[in-house]
């Protein structure tokens, strides 16, 4: 996460929060102002032009900028296809994701297939997730939080120490 200071106050880059909002009766949502005003290097927000909404993990939807978008494509481009699970997650991420641009207004439209796929009703919660934002059914997540193995510090203790972690004792 990169942190700038201007005119004094301090600028954070990247995704992060959550953001409760709805769908409307076409499908949109409003992206939040928190959200739509992050900046890219360039100094320009990076969730205007085009983004990519696709199939996410554990039940959700991913919403890419479209310079992270073209980041994942560098890294799985470089997997061998020869590999079955490579095959079959390539299929259901691509076959899944849609470009889609932010109205005047900020909506998004979510394609149908997709509104099915994480069961997406009226209710939403968006979660910046550094990179991306994900697009959840608040039940959906709500349940994830409370059947995840271990507390929020246990999972923290695991992915700090041990190889690559940055908790060395």
């Amino acid at each position: 996460m990169k942190v700038e200071k201007s005119g004094g106050i301090a600028k954070v880059s990247g995704f992060y929060g959550q953001f409760p909002t709805t769908l409307d009766e076409k499908g949109r949502f409003a992206l939040p102002a928190k959200l739509r005003n992050v900046v890219g290097p360039s100094g320009k927000p990076i969730l205007e032009g085009t983004i990519v909404l696709t199939k996410g993990l554990e039940g959700c939807l991913s919403l890419y900028p479209e310079a992270e978008w073209e980041e994942i494509q560098k890294r799985l481009s470089s997997q061998n296809f020869t590999h079955a699970d490579f095959r079959y997650f390539s299929r259901r991420f691509y076959s899944m994701a849609a470009a889609v641009s932010p109205d005047r207004s900020g909506r998004v439209l979510i394609p149908a297939n997709l509104l099915a796929e994480a069961q997406l009703k009226k209710d939403l919660l968006l979660i910046g997730v550094n990179r991306m934002i994900e697009i959840w059914n608040p039940a959906n997540y709500d349940k994830y939080v409370d059947d995840y193995p271990g507390s929020f510090e246990d999972v923290a203790e695991r992915l700090y120490s041990g190889p690559g972690g940055d908790g060395q004792q």
